[in-house]
């Protein structure tokens, strides 16, 4: 559960860190469901050039059908994840969930999706400055977001950790000028990044030794659909 005060710092800043958020069993439970899932991928082709370095669990083809009913009710979805290992996917709507709430207030707040970013050792990849709220149409902008940047291991400049642009004005989110000095937020495996939908941020290239993997589920204020459906899940956090 997030204090005050950081609830406070997130609605004023665009984000809040949160050091020592995952317990150790939390983070090897998704560490482990992590190596599965990249092992998976890289039977399919590199994680870089096919994948992006972004694996989701429903996305990935690790699961040969999913139905319906797991991208919007929890016991489906619990149910379906299960199928990779089930400890995540309670931590994810338990944990990161509760702390949703906290930050987007209403009772309908949904999982909206949740991917594993993977960088490996020595690779290029990066991800510009951007905003995950330009991702979905301006019509589906109603609704609030939450992304929850989770490293599964200590993150540093030299392996690619994210830089943040605060807002500089808490009333004018999402419409602000590029800020002159970007923040870099290093942090220990098991930290958690919440961040507004409109924040600005990027991540640069992992030169080290190891992969670096971080978790990211997101979070929205109710579901988020277009003409032909759900653009993404929309599991509620709360009850069915």
């Amino acid at each position: 559960m997030l204090t005050v005060a950081q609830v406070d710092a997130f609605h004023t800043r665009g984000y809040v860190v949160v050091r020592g958020f995952l317990s150790e069993s939390e983070i090897a439970s998704y560490t482990e469901e992590a190596e599965t899932l990249v092992n998976h991928c890289y039977e399919l082709g590199d994680i870089v050039s096919k994948w992006g370095c972004v694996v989701e669990p429903f996305g990935c083809g690790y699961l040969d059908s999913i139905p319906h009913l797991a991208r919007t009710t929890q016991h489906s979805y619990l149910a379906t994840r299960a199928q990779i290992t089930s400890a995540p996917a309670l931590c994810t709507l338990s944990k990161y969930g509760m702390c949703a709430r906290q930050l987007l207030e209403p009772s309908s707040v949904v999982l909206l999706n949740e991917q594993y970013v993977v960088k490996p050792p020595r690779s290029k990849a990066a991800f510009d400055w951007h905003q995950d709220v330009l991702y979905f149409k301006e019509e589906q902008r109603e609704h609030r977001i939450v992304s929850v940047w989770t490293p599964l291991c200590d993150v540093r400049e030299e392996n690619g950790t994210v830089l943040v642009d605060p807002f500089p004005d808490s009333l004018r989110p999402g419409v602000y000028p590029r800020g002159p000095e970007p923040i870099a937020v290093e942090m220990d495996a098991g930290c958690a990044l919440f961040m507004d939908g409109r924040l600005r941020h990027c991540s640069g290239a992992n030169t080290s030794r190891e992969f670096r993997t971080a978790y990211m589920p997101q979070f929205s204020s109710g579901q988020i659909s277009d003409d032909n459906g759900l653009t993404a899940l929309a599991v509620p956090v709360n009850s069915d």
